[in-house]
């Protein structure tokens, strides 16, 4: 169980982004509710607000073209949704337009630090953090879009546009070989590279601690010197800790909930994330922090040192031992 401490900091870091086993659960939950549904109506409450010039849905709706949003509302008003799926930490709907006429475009969704999308039966409440209603033609359902922060994003793209063609594979889908040759050609630190997109779509800080952990490496190991036996626990490791924590329904350690509404509970399974002080659920060693990439990263070091580049003297707590 976690200490009155740890608690403590978890409460401090609310601005953590929904990580991958985040964005599945809510893909999961939404899919079966929203699949074949055909979007009624649309409304932008914040542009309503404050006027189509608004800097809120300047930050919102990422692209220029749609910074109107009479333009966005129209474009998908009467689509059908064919497909709610996931790409990386993104939430994307497929759209048909409405009678098969017009361009298919897709809704992307990204969650940012404080983002919600939920399944609603009613338009309301909403507040001035609401920035997109959907209504269904289903009886009773509404999509609603939250932001507190904004600094989540919609974004409405054409078919044939990939802004998203720049991120790595999908850490549930790459094959061990291609990891293993993504691996070898990059000198960066493990935990900087795991949260890398362009290496692997869809982690974050908390699953590439947890990661680490499981796979028994240093988080500033480099990655190009890893053996292929350490590649493979690596591999391994984070597609168990994600599985997991999709099994879990996500890490709500602040804002995060599913497309229902409902909280995940990975948080009570964490090892290593957040636990600075308390003792190795392993080893009884005491989890350290270091900062690597602006990030906070979480750590057992008698359990991790396999890996790491720069041999370092570090006193350990026996198990038992506060």
């Amino acid at each position: 169980m976690h200490s009155f401490r740890s608690s403590i900091r978890c409460a401090v870091e609310w601005f953590l982004m929904p990580e991958l086993p985040e964005v599945e659960t809510i893909v999961r939950g939404l899919r079966p509710l929203l699949t074949g549904r055909r979007i009624l109506d649309a409304e932008l409450p914040s542009a309503n607000a404050n006027g189509a010039g608004s800097s809120i849905l300047r930050r919102i709706l990422r692209d220029p073209e749609w910074k109107n949003p009479v333009d966005f509302v129209d474009a998908i008003r009467g689509s059908s949704i064919s497909a709610v799926r996931r790409h990386g930490k993104h939430l994307v709907f497929d759209l048909h337009p409405p009678n098969g006429k017009g361009s298919t475009r897709s809704l992307l969704v990204h969650l940012g630090m404080t983002g919600r999308l939920t399944c609603e039966e009613t338009p309301e409440p909403r507040s001035a953090h609401t920035h997109l209603i959907l209504s269904l033609d289903r009886p009773g359902r509404w999509l609603h879009y939250t932001d507190i922060r904004r600094f989540g994003r919609l974004q409405l793209l054409d078919a044939t546009g990939d802004p998203l063609g720049s991120l790595g594979p999908d850490p549930l889908e790459v094959a061990f070989p291609e990891f293993v040759r993504l691996l070898g050609v990059r000198r960066a630190m493990l935990k900087s590279l795991l949260l890398d997109q362009r290496f692997l779509r869809g982690l974050g800080n908390i699953y590439a601690d947890e990661s680490l952990f499981r796979a028994r490496l240093h988080p500033a190991a480099l990655a190009a010197r890893l053996n292929r036996q350490q590649a493979r626990r690596l591999y391994d490791a984070i597609r168990e800790t994600l599985t997991l924590a999709i099994a879990a329904g996500g890490s709500s350690i602040a804002n995060y909930v599913d497309g229902l509404g409902n909280t995940g509970y990975f948080q009570h399974e964490h090892q290593v994330y957040q636990r600075t002080g308390d003792p190795c659920f392993r080893c009884g060693s005491r989890i350290r922090k270091m900062i690597i990439a602006s990030r906070s990263t979480h750590f057992c070091p008698n359990c991790q040192r396999s890996g790491r580049s720069v041999r370092r003297t570090e006193p350990t707590v026996r198990k038992g031992v506060a």
